[in-house]
This record gives C-alpha cells, sequence and structure tokens, in this order.
C-alpha cells in the first residue's frame, strides 16, 4: 500500500489536475486507515471533476461508514447521470437499509446485479436485507450465490452462518463461521458469534482461552466507540464486568436512536388527557410458539375493558399455532406489523392509535425492532 501511495503522489506531482490519481490514492489512504486524508483526497479529484463517479462513490461509502447518512445519501444521488453503475446501486441500496426503507434497498441491490452479474458484495447485502424482511429463504440463496462467485469471501460466509443459526441449524453455523475466520483471522463479529453457537451446543473446548480473547475484543471496540460484536442479550453469558455489559447495552441503544434520527421524524406529542379508556399497546416478535407467549397469552383478555383497550402489535408473521390465534382472540386489537418493514410507518401506526402505555416486550431479543 505505502508503494501504491508513493506512486500516485508522484502522479499527482507530475499532473497536478488529474482527478483519477486523486481517487487512487484516496483509495489507498482509505486502506492504510488515513480516512480524514482520503476524504480530502476524493474531494480534491471533485472540485476538478464534479462529476467523477468513482470518488462520489467512495465518499458516500466514508459518510456512510461515519453514520452520515443524509450526506452519504447526496453523494450517491449525484451518481443518477450514471444508471449503468452498479457499484453506486449497491451503496445507495445499503443506505436506504439503513433507514429502513427496505423494499427500496432491495430494488437498487436487484439492479446492481443487472448491471454486473457477478457482483459478490450485491448479492450478501441484498440477503442481509432479505432476512431483515425475514425472507430466510431468500437470504440463504443469496449468501450462497455470493460465496458460489467469491468462495474467499469472509463476510458472505459469516452472513451465512447467522442464518443457520437463528435458523437453529448450530452445527452449519459453526462450520460457516470458522470458514469465515479462516479466510479473515481479524473478524471480530465472526469470533464472538461462533463463541456464542459453541456455548448453545456445549462445546467447553479451549474455553478460557476463547474467553479471554472475547473480553479483548469487547474491551477494544468499547475503547473505540465501535458497536460490540457481543448483543446486550448474550453479555450475560461471558465473564464482561458489569461497566463493559452495561456499555454494551448503551451503545447498542445509541444505535437505535441513529437510525430513528435518520428518519427526521417529528417528535410525537401526547395529550395528558386519555380521552376515554386508557390505551395499553404490547409489541413483540413473540406472538406464538414461544416462551413469552407460552406465559403471558392470557394477559390481554385479562384487562378490565371498562377501563382499559388492549393493543396487541405482532413483529412476527403468524405461525399458525393456538398460542398466537389465542392473543389474536382475545386481545381488543391485533395488529400485524411484520408487514410493515419501515419503522417510521410502524411507529406512525401505533401513534394512531393513541396508545398510552407501550410495552416493549423483546428488549435485545431476536426479532426486536426497539427504533
Amino acid at each position: 500500500i505505502d508503494l501504491a501511495v508513493d506512486t500516485y503522489r508522484r502522479a499527482i506531482e507530475l499532473q497536478p489536475n488529474f482527478p483519477d490519481a486523486y481517487c487512487n490514492l484516496a483509495d489507498a489512504l482509505k486502506e492504510k486507515g488515513q480516512v480524514p486524508d482520503a476524504e480530502e483526497c476524493y474531494n480534491t479529484a471533485l472540485r476538478l471533476c464534479p462529476s467523477h463517479a468513482d470518488s462520489l462513490n467512495n465518499l458516500a461509502n466514508i459518510k456512510r461508514e461515519q453514520g452520515y447518512i443524509e450526506e452519504a445519501t447526496r453523494y450517491l444521488k449525484a451518481l443518477e447521470v450514471f444508471p449503468e453503475f452498479a457499484a453506486a446501486h449497491s451503496n445507495l441500496a445499503s443506505v436506504l437499509q439503513q433507514q429502513g426503507k427496505l423494499n427500496e434497498a432491495l430494488m437498487h441491490y436487484k439492479e446492481a446485479i443487472r448491471i454486473q452479474p457477478t457482483f459478490a458484495d450485491a448479492y450478501s447485502n441484498m440477503g442481509n436485507t432479505l432476512k431483515e424482511m425475514q425472507d430466510v429463504a431468500g437470504a440463504l440463496q443469496c449468501y450462497t450465490r455470493a460465496i458460489q462467485i467469491n468462495p474467499a469471501f469472509a463476510d458472505a460466509h459469516s452472513n451465512l452462518a447467522s442464518i443457520h443459526k437463528d435458523s437453529g441449524n448450530i452445527p452449519e453455523a459453526i462450520q460457516s463461521y470458522r470458514t469465515a475466520l479462516k479466510l479473515k483471522p481479524d473478524f471480530p463479529d465472526a469470533y464472538c458469534n461462533l463463541a456464542h453457537c459453541l456455548q448453545i451446543v456445549c462445546d467447553w473446548t479451549d474455553y478460557e482461552a476463547r474467553m479471554k480473547k472475547l473480553v479483548s475484543i469487547v474491551a477494544e471496540q468499547l475503547e473505540k466507540n465501535r458497536l460490540p460484536s457481543v448483543h446486550p442479550h448474550h453479555s450475560m453469558l461471558y465473564p464482561l464486568i458489569h461497566e463493559y455489559r452495561k456499555a454494551i447495552a448503551a451503545r447498542h441503544a445509541n444505535l437505535c436512536l441513529e437510525k430513528v434520527q435518520v428518519l427526521h421524524k417529528p417528535q410525537y406529542k401526547f395529550p395528558r388527557d386519555l380521552q376515554g379508556r386508557l390505551r395499553i399497546g404490547y409489541v413483540s416478535s413473540d406472538f406464538g410458539n414461544h416462551p413469552t407467549s407460552h406465559l403471558m397469552q392470557s394477559v390481554p383478555g385479562l384487562h378490565d375493558r371498562v377501563k382499559v383497550e388492549i393493543f396487541c402489535y405482532a413483529l412476527s408473521p403468524d405461525d399458525g399455532t393456538t398460542f398466537r390465534s389465542k392473543i389474536a382472540r382475545e386481545a381488543e386489537h391485533f395488529i400485524d406489523l411484520s408487514q410493515v418493514p419501515c419503522n417510521g410507518k410502524a411507529a406512525d401506526k401505533i401513534y394512531g392509535d393513541g396508545i398510552h402505555i407501550l410495552v416493549n416486550m423483546n428488549g435485545y431479543t431476536k426479532g426486536a425492532r426497539n427504533e
């Protein structure tokens, strides 16, 4: 990389108005971790050529990684003059996914793949979107295709592992996580998820060494203000100090806030007057064959309807079980939000129902939509 940096700097000395050289230098600097210098070079390239496609696209990537979603979107929108630029479609899709606009994201991933059928990154990221939309089969197909295109694509192996893990196929998940780590040894997400899988199957081989490394990963991520690879709900399983557990939860909470801020929605206003009965809403992805429903399936029907109006908001599709049907039957209002992928629109629906007390029954568990 150092040789590349020196070569591009030499090219710029020879031809100071060469935007390609600035863009290539920026790419190399970003790879070295010198992000501010890379930004400066991309901006120089754009001053020389405002429609420089690679610079617009790569600068958008930096802004997206920094959490500046609106800036990233602005740069990517400028690329609409290049409708056949696959990378721009893929990156815009990633931004749209972060904004909760999953159907729009899907459209741009498909467009990227139409333009470049062997675009492994687009397949893998489209799999992430489909997974978020609870289309497990579609996500599995995308990850598998990404690996077929690029067998050394560690992220795709890790994503495939996550689908296996969520589906309860733990041995397959372990195998895929190990493949990902073999391809990319410094892969905190894969390492921590593998550790969780091994605990699920009670594989205690090298447990002490594994826990020591996991704790060091979390400590480094918190120190660098990165999103920890350990899920808040899983942090109780590991020998972490309480300060780390609290910090993990706080960082994930901040992530939810960041996603909400991207929606640019005005704050809801709530009247102090009840205007009738007290309206209570229960939000859960576990209205079905799940311990949550096993324990509380009778609760919605036990409220005094003279004083209380009950709303149950399901975040998961109907699994056809009696647990689901009982809650749906006994709650005064049962609303399926699983078909409303946009968190903003889902929140609007709840707000429109005039809920006074909203109970989030998920917390940081699978299927939660804390945003």
